[in-house]
């Protein structure tokens, strides 16, 4: 195994959360007798170019051919797209003869945004979200971005002013082809913007729930900057956003074509301060993790014991780590409470949770209710009491609370 940034086999693991399966590999009822596939969900950090890593690749094919995560679905998301799109527009200028790029477009929520302004545009994605942009009349491409996607792209449509991928960046196998085909389908005077979970936002919060298949890398500037000088590029703007409970979002453009703003720096600087880098920074991350998978799984335990009714509300993949991590079935969670047609019916990968309809809710009041968004904790509670949801909430992050 080797960083999947500078190639060095300097790794060292900090985070082991067993073999589970892939965490939107929702089961359908009649394949329940069948065993499911799992795989090693580990962290590495490489003591080279400070990259954070999963230790095992899974294919991608088996990760994204049946995606039910859709993006539309998230308000928090959508408002945040809306936003960057409002941002991209104004600080470049964008207008109707310019070409922007979504990679990792889902359901072309992101895309919609640019609808009004007639500019050229196109998604890329090899799930079946796509097709839900198709039919929405965003122009999408099925199929993983890679050097030769870009080739195509670029032979056809010429190259892009502003390419996002948001949430996708981190999940990429093939890295480096990857970046070559940003290399090739970026213009002269372009930006490419990614947003990926933050590696220092997921140690403070000790969100070790965001670790899944999918997520192969968990970013922090210092291994960024590397990887964009590794093709010719560098990150001339930074920020840190909300989004997934804590997302950074880094400007790239070819080297020289912007100028570095002082953001850059600051959040270097920030990294270093915090001692995100250090080794002991993560083995301690690590102690804490096992730490609160001990209390949230006795305190759970002891509810159900106590003859306590529990559901999780939400059935999106970071619950589903949490629920494998800690070891929770349906022996103590009825059901998963979902909004989202495309999961309710099925069970959680892993722990076989059967996901209902989060109206079963306000119908049969259970005493308690584990929140899996978590980080949507502000947004959902209040919405769940007006509609009629009388127990308490468990937040399991950043510490334990119940309300």
């Amino acid at each position: 195994m080797a960083c999947f940034i500078c190639k060095s086999d300097n790794l060292f693991k900090f985070l082991d959360l067993g073999a589970q399966p892939p965490s939107d590999a929702f089961v359908r009822e009649e394949n329940l007798p069948k065993p499911e596939a799992v795989y090693p969900l580990e962290l590495y950090f490489c003591e080279d170019c400070s990259l954070v890593q999963l230790g095992y690749v899974v294919d991608p094919k088996v990760l994204f051919s049946e995606y039910v995560y859709t993006t539309g679905m998230n308000n928090s998301l959508r408002a945040n797209f809306k936003a960057l799109v409002e941002k991209i527009v104004k600080r470049f200028s964008v207008g109707p003869n310019d070409f922007v790029i979504d990679v990792g477009s889902n359901d072309g929520t992101l895309l919609s945004n640019y609808a009004s302004l007639g500019v050229k545009m196109l998604g890329i994605d090899p799930s079946s979200a796509g097709a839900i942009a198709v039919k929405n009349g965003i122009p999408t491409l099925s199929r993983f971005f890679d050097e030769e996607t870009a080739r195509m792209v670029v032979k056809e449509h010429g190259q892009a002013k502003i390419i996002t991928a948001t949430n996708v960046f981190a999940h990429v196998a093939d890295l480096d082809s990857f970046m070559r085909g940003i290399e090739l389908l970026l213009s002269p005077e372009g930006a490419f913007i990614s947003e990926s979970g933050y590696l220092l936002d997921m140690i403070e919060t000790l969100g070790y729930d965001a670790v899944y298949h999918e997520h192969l890398r968990y970013y922090s500037l210092k291994p960024l900057q590397r990887l964009f000088r590794n093709y010719g590029m560098e990150v001339f703007d930074a920020e840190r956003i909300p989004s997934h409970n804590g997302s950074i979002r880094v400007y790239a453009g070819k080297k020289g074509a912007y100028a570095i703003q002082k953001s850059v720096q600051k959040l270097a600087s920030e990294e270093e301060r915090t001692g995100l880098h250090k080794r002991d920074t993560l083995v301690a991350f690590g102690r804490r993790v096992y730490e609160h998978k001990e209390k949230l799984a006795a305190l759970l335990r002891e509810l159900k014991e106590k003859g306590k009714r529990l559901v999780g509300i939400g059935a999106p993949a970071k619950g589903n780590t949490l629920l494998n991590s800690v070891r929770i079935g349906s022996d103590i969670l009825d059901a998963l409470l979902e909004k989202s047609d495309l999961k309710i019916g099925l069970f959680a990968p892993g722990s076989r949770i059967p996901v209902r309809s989060e109206e079963t809710l306000f119908a049969t009041q259970p005493d308690y209710a584990l929140l899996l968004s978590w980080n949507l904790s502000d947004e959902l509670i209040p919405k769940l009491r007006t509609k009629g949801y009388r127990g308490k909430f468990i937040i399991p992050f950043p510490e334990i609370r119940i309300v």
